[in-house]
């Protein structure tokens, strides 16, 4: 299969929302379906109806990401890009600085949270809006 240039930026913000569609989708199971984990593996303390709502945020943010793919749209692929980036940094960073606040190796969700949405998830986006920036697709 021979792919233009053009088609290359398109090819990596898909990749991207992928991981972040799988991501939101496992948060989503565990805060919705499983709240208690939260409690038992954060400094957070059990509170369900806080973790229900973010995970009906995240049925929001699975849905943009859902009709980004199937529209193949680049440009709501880069907005989504975007805002999952910002997302990522803070969401990493607040898991970050929860860790620190009450440092225990048994906070798993604060660990996964720093490595898989702050390092992985904040710099991924990162290097994607700055290597496309600007680029016409």
């Amino acid at each position: 299969m021979i792919h233009s240039k053009a088609s290359i930026p398109v090819k990596h913000y898909k990749y991207y929302l992928i991981f972040m569609l799988i991501a939101c989708s496992g948060a989503f199971i565990w805060q919705f379906l499983l709240p208690d984990i939260g409690g038992r593996l954060t400094s957070w303390e059990n509170s369900r109806g806080w973790q229900r709502e973010i995970a009906l945020w995240n049925i929001g943010i699975i849905s943009a990401i859902l009709v980004a793919l199937i529209k193949q749209n680049i440009e709501y692929m880069k907005i989504l890009s975007f805002q999952l980036t910002v997302l990522c940094w803070v969401l990493g960073i607040n898991h970050l600085i929860s860790l620190l606040q009450n440092f225990s190796f048994n906070y798993i969700i604060h660990i996964a949270g720093i490595f898989e949405v702050m390092l992985l998830g904040g710099i991924w986006g990162t290097v994607l809006l700055y290597k496309f920036k600007g680029k016409k697709v």
